[in-house]
């Protein structure tokens, strides 16, 4: 019976250890889904850009490609939205952008702010699109994001960003699911998930 002592302690051990690792939550963890389990929103959809990042066309182009009904309008006001049925909203802040409009940072942050709260009060769907990853995060956008995200109903964005820790902190306070993808080409199935 000795001889079998050593192996019964390691064994015990071993799995103290497994469990005591399984159990014990992580408090940075926040509940993502590979997509939504049920539609949030309904087409016709406005999509438009905060901050006027070129990522809003592509989120254009892909919404196309799944044949979903709608209309892009980088610079959509909250005048615009009587005639949809979802929003969504794709935040990133581009210098460059911004010089192709008469507005400055602040003014985009109000009409921001101003379509958020006309969607709300009509009871149209927001989702949030970040897809500006960790070498193009900036002050900027993470402004655009804190102003629009009170209002959204879902959340889609890169896994490889600076600011992950304060994004995943502010939607978890808001309760707002979250759907975090390697890469955009993996943006698709999240983003129709939300319509289908």
């Amino acid at each position: 019976m000795n001889k079998y002592m050593p192996f019964f302690l390691c064994l015990l051990l071993a799995s103290i250890i497994t469990i005591s690792t399984r159990s014990a939550p992580n408090p940075n963890h926040i509940n993502t889904y590979p997509n939504l389990p049920a539609p949030i929103g309904e087409e016709r959809i406005l999509i438009t850009s905060a901050g006027q990042a070129p990522e809003s066309t592509i989120i254009s182009n892909i919404a196309d490609n799944l044949n979903l009904e709608m209309d892009y309008r980088p610079r959509a006001l909250a005048t615009d939205l009587y005639d949809y049925q979802s929003l969504i909203i794709v935040i990133g802040f581009s210098a460059n952008g911004m010089l192709h409009t008469p507005r400055s940072l602040s003014d985009e942050l109000k009409r921001t702010k101003q379509l958020v709260e006309e969607a709300a009060i009509q009871d149209v769907p927001i989702i949030l699109v970040n897809l500006v990853g960790k070498h193009r995060e900036d002050p900027n956008s993470m402004k655009l994001f804190q102003a629009a995200v009170p209002y959204a109903n879902y959340y889609i964005g890169i896994k490889q960003m600076e600011n992950k820790e304060n994004v995943l902190a502010t939607l978890r306070s808001y309760k707002i699911p979250a759907t975090l993808v390697h890469q955009l080409q993996d943006i698709s199935v999240p983003l129709n998930s939300a319509f289908r």
